[in-house]
């Protein structure tokens, strides 16, 4: 705790990090018209220019969420930052409409990203890395406000303070037990958040090569990494390991896609906390270790092929764990445990790709100079308001407010696009003086009754 500290610059609202989530604030910020970027509302970046999963771009990937749901159109679908506004910018609006999709690739969507964040250059401050944040305190003894400090690109330390923090850091890459640091040091086990740059050196020593590649998980991610490992090497045995019978379809209808509207976080927030631990149960196939239909697909068309034609590069390994794995001369020793029959094995392998998802819970530890004014239940987890404000003690008048690390108490929209601009916009209401209007409801058609 320190007490109040004069020569800082000072912001309104404070944002550390600044990927989707806090770009879509600035675009809100932007598109009201409010004030100006600056002392009102500014963000940390740790990146050097804006970046959102560079190594996950795999060629013909897609997005799981409609272009719609953007960084603005559902507050406001007249803002310039639309994703419509940027085909219209790029002269690609016909082009686009006669795919008859909702669903933009990844790469063209994280275009569309860049875009709007080259036009939000003055709210952000690239290259600087929050380190800690600290209550200060005023003559009553109050927390009147916060401090933080950041180190940026030249190694200095420097201080930023605010009235309100928000906290988007993104999520930490998930490593299970087992796997040897020293393994992920050099390269021959790596996370799916670094796919690309690490397999690129596979592509340097070059593609005909028969390498052995090993991928852990049962999500998107990793279905699409085995697609691509099997098209871009094809002399190369690809096994895809996880512990089920087998990839699982996400839920995408459209009465489970109900979770993703604001009336659902609405119901799951009000719920007690068994409840929200059941509905995150029951509806965890429409995230969660689930797979598109179209690559479920894509998966048996490879596998059925291999039978038509011989051989057995590709391998699925159902009911099957990773156990650990270590480095041994130049390649990954991965101990694998069949969960049906207990059996225990290690082979080698070139590499072994880690599509084991991401963990945001407490903001990658950013709370923790605050955490004697924060509030938990009974199990520990951070009390959060509806307007994703943490819960703090009396006579701390800051608010800090949660992207990500908020599941527990608003549901599964918390880590994900679907309600990025009702979740900046209801932020930016418990904030700002003029508040980000919502989209008014439809009107009851005539006849209904409320």
């Amino acid at each position: 705790m320190t007490s109040a500290s004069p020569g800082h610059a000072h912001h309104r609202l404070l944002g550390i990090g600044f990927g989707p989530s806090h770009l879509s604030m600035s675009a809100l910020h932007a598109s009201a018209g409010t004030t100006a970027p600056g002392n009102g509302l500014h963000f940390l970046e740790s990146r050097d220019a804006f970046s959102w999963h560079p190594d996950m771009l795999l060629p013909g990937a897609r997005m799981q969420v409609a272009f719609l749901k953007d960084l603005v159109t559902p507050r406001d679908p007249t803002s310039p930052y639309s994703f419509v506004n940027y085909l219209v910018s790029k002269g690609r609006l016909e082009s686009f409409l006669n795919l008859g999709t909702l669903n933009p690739t990844r790469r063209e969507y994280v275009d569309y990203f860049r875009w709007a964040a080259g036009r939000l250059a003055p709210y952000v401050t690239y290259g600087s890395t929050a380190e800690r944040i600290r209550p200060v305190t005023g003559p009553d003894g109050q927390v009147t406000r916060l401090e933080v400090d950041h180190r940026g690109p030249d190694g200095v330390r420097h201080t930023v303070s605010a009235e309100h923090v928000s906290l988007a850091p993104g999520g930490t890459p998930v490593v299970p037990p087992g796997v040897d640091p020293l393994a992920l040091e050099d390269g021959t086990v790596f996370h799916s958040s670094s796919f690309l740059g690490r397999v690129s050196s596979f592509h340097d020593r070059g593609r005909e090569l028969p390498y052995r590649f090993l991928v852990v998980g049962a999500g998107q991610s990793a279905a699409e990494i085995f697609r691509y490992l099997a098209g871009e090497f094809p002399a190369a045995e690809v096994t895809l390991a996880h512990r089920g019978f087998a990839l699982m379809p996400a839920n995408s209808s459209a009465l489970a896609n109900a979770i993703f509207d604001p009336a659902s976080v609405d119901l799951f927030h009000g719920a007690d906390p068994g409840r929200r631990r059941a509905i995150l149960d029951d509806l965890r196939a429409t995230n969660y270790a689930a797979v598109d239909d179209e690559d479920i697909t894509a998966v048996a068309e490879l596998l059925y092929d291999q039978r038509v034609h011989g051989g057995d590069r590709l391998r699925l390994r159902r009911f099957t764990e990773l156990a650990g794995t270590h480095a041994e001369d130049g390649l990954a020793a991965a101990t694998l445990r069949d969960l049906l029959s207990g059996e225990v094995r290690t082979e080698r392998y070139d590499a072994v790709v880690l599509a084991t998802g991401y963990d945001f819970r407490e903001a990658r530890g950013l709370l923790t100079g605050l955490d004697p004014y924060l509030l938990r239940d009974g199990d520990g987890e951070l009390l959060v308001d509806r307007d994703y404000a943490v819960r703090t003690t009396e006579g701390f008048a800051p608010r800090v407010f949660l992207h990500g690390a908020a599941e527990h108490t608003h549901g599964l929209t918390s880590t994900l696009l679907s309600l990025l601009a009702h979740r900046a916009g209801d932020i930016l209401d418990a904030v700002l003086d003029t508040p980000v209007r919502p989209i008014p409801s439809a009107p009851l058609l005539e006849g209904v009754h409320a």
